[in-house]
């Protein structure tokens, strides 16, 4: 299943490189990255799911949308991503597009989005970082412009 399809046409987007964990993108492992997730930056500009401890911004459920973050634009099991242990983020520009990865509760056309930790597949216990209705001063990452049962379509709003 694809979990996060563009709308736009790709030319008009740009992508950026960046390293990641090898646990993150192995396919086998017990909580790869997934198309699609929202990934943010540590401070050695690597991509990472959630940054936890002392030394780096608390990300945790209760704030990760004070978090810049951008999407992941590689399919699960991608040899280049894997051996090079880097992934595409889609970094900067606006674009539209359909995600699998979304809380949809609450959301309608027009609605200002944010990144948050969400259970995927819901009840999998595994968390990862999509799409909700965007709550409080956290950031907006993009609005609503199609609800569908299972996925949303939304447009990122430039970087």
């Amino acid at each position: 299943m694809r979990y996060f399809k563009l709308v736009t046409p790709f030319g008009d987007i740009m992508t950026r490189n960046f390293e990641i964990g090898a646990d993150l993108v192995n396919p086998l492992a017990s909580e790869p990255v997934l198309e699609g997730e929202w990934l943010q930056l540590d401070t050695s500009y690597h991509a990472t799911r959630f940054i936890n401890d002392a030394n780096h911004v608390d990300a945790g459920a209760d704030n990760a949308g004070e978090v810049i973050s951008f999407p992941l634009f590689a399919e699960s099991g991608r040899y280049d991503v894997q051996a090079l242990k880097k992934v595409p983020l889609l970094f900067l520009h606006g674009f539209e597009a359909d995600s699998h990865l979304v809380d949809l509760t609450n959301l309608y056309i027009g609605a200002p989005l944010e990144v948050a930790d969400i259970e995927f597949p819901a009840g999998s216990g595994v968390d990862r970082r999509a799409l909700r209705l965007a709550t409080g001063t956290h950031f907006v990452v993009g609005y609503v412009t199609r609800l569908f049962t299972d996925k949303v379509r939304f447009i990122r709003t430039a970087s």
